[in-house]
C-alpha cells in the first residue's frame, strides 16, 4: 500500500494561490458582466477545454444512465456552486467572505455524509462542524451588522455551498466509474445549460469587455485546468485529507488578495471568522484513527499450523 506523505510547498503554495485568486477575480468578473452570463461563459469555455483534452486522451465518454448522473453532479458542482458565488459577490457579498463560506465544504460535505451516506461522524470531525457554523455566523453577522440588514447575496452563497457539497456526495455515490476527463466535459457542459437559463432572464451587460475576458480567461485556465489538476497530484501524494486541509489557508489568502485588488478591508468580524474557518477545516478533514486491533483478535486471525 503507498503510504501518503506530506504536500509539498511547491505543490500546496500554488493551489491555495489559484483557489484563493478565483473570488477576487471573480467579484471582478461580475462587475464587469452579469453573474449568470459570467458562469454560463465560463462553464462553457471549460466545457470545450476539457472535451478537447478528453478526446485527444481517448477517453470513454459517459453513457446512458452514467451520463445523466454527469450532468446532475455538474449543475450540483458546478452550477449551483459557481451561480450562486457570482451572484452572491454581483449584489454586494464581499469575496473573503464568499471564500470562507465556500471553505466550509469539507465540513459540510462530511456532514451530509453521515445522514445521507450513513458514514461515520467522529467527535473531532462533529466538533469542526461546530466551529465552521459559528465561523460562518460569526462572519455574516458580522456583515449584516455591518450594512444594517440582511444581503440577499448571502442566500446565493450559501446556495452556492449546498450545491458544491450536494454534488460532491452525488459524484461521489454514482459517479465513481466515469472518466474525469470525459465526465468533467459533461458536468460543465451540462452546468453551463442549466445557468444558461438563468442568464436568460436576468437584467444588465456586458460593461467592459476586456475586463471580462481577462478574468475568464484566468478563470478557465488557472481554475479550471491548472488548479484541479494540481489538487489532484496532491490527493495522490499525500492523500484526500491533507489536500481538503489546504482549503484552510484559502479564505486568508482570498482576503489578502482581495486587499488591493477590490479594497476590501478585511473587518474583524471576518478576520475572527477565518480564523475559526481555519480551525474548522481542520478538524473536518483530520483522518479518523482506526480502532485498535487487541492483542486476542491478532491471535485469532493468525493462520493455524498444520
Amino acid at each position: 500500500m503507498k503510504t501518503a506523505r506530506s504536500i509539498p510547498l511547491s505543490l500546496a503554495a500554488p493551489i491555495v494561490f489559484i483557489w484563493a485568486s478565483g473570488f477576487p477575480t471573480g467579484k471582478l468578473g461580475v462587475a464587469a458582466a452579469p453573474p449568470f452570463l459570467l458562469t454560463t461563459v465560463r462553464l462553457a469555455m471549460a466545457a470545450a477545454l476539457l472535451a478537447v483534452i478528453a478526446t485527444a486522451s481517448h477517453a470513454d465518454w459517459p453513457r446512458g444512465r452514467q451520463l445523466g448522473h454527469a450532468a446532475a453532479s455538474g449543475i450540483l458542482t458546478y452550477g449551483a456552486q459557481f451561480g450562486g458565488c457570482y451572484g452572491g459577490m454581483s449584489v454586494g457579498v464581499p469575496a473573503s467572505v464568499t471564500a470562507l463560506v465556500i471553505a466550509m465544504n469539507p465540513v459540510l460535505t462530511a456532514a451530509l455524509a453521515a445522514v445521507l451516506l450513513r458514514e461515520r461522524l467522529s467527535r473531532v470531525r462533529l466538533a469542526g462542524l461546530v466551529v465552521g457554523v459559528l465561523a460562518v455566523v460569526v462572519t455574516l453577522g458580522g456583515q449584516v451588522l455591518a450594512e444594517g440588514t440582511l444581503n440577499p447575496g448571502i442566500l446565493l452563497t450559501l446556495v452556492g455551498l449546498l450545491g458544491f457539497s450536494a454534488g460532491g456526495l452525488y459524484q461521489q455515490r454514482f459517479c465513481g466509474p466515469i472518466d474525469p476527463r470525459a465526465g468533467g466535459a459533461v458536468q460543465s457542459a451540462a452546468a453551463a445549460a442549466a445557468v444558461g437559463v438563468l442568464a436568460l432572464f436576468e437584467n444588465g451587460h456586458v460593461t467592459h469587455w476586456v475586463q471580462a475576458a481577462a478574468v475568464l480567461a484566468w478563470l478557465v485556465l488557472a481554475g479550471s485546468v491548472i488548479g484541479i489538476s494540481c489538487y489532484l497530484r496532491a490527493v495522490g501524494v499525500g492523500g484526500a485529507s491533507r489536500a481538503s486541509a489546504l482549503f484552510s489557508a484559502v479564505p486568508p489568502v482570498a482576503a489578502l488578495l482581495a486587499w488591493p485588488l477590490l479594497g476590501e478591508t478585511p473587518t474583524i468580524a471576518t478576520a475572527l471568522g477565518i480564523a475559526l474557518g481555519a480551525a474548522s477545516c481542520v478538524l473536518g478533514t483530520r483522518p479518523d484513527r482506526a480502532a485498535p486491533v487487541r492483542p486476542r483478535e491478532r491471535r485469532v486471525r493468525q493462520p493455524i499450523d498444520s
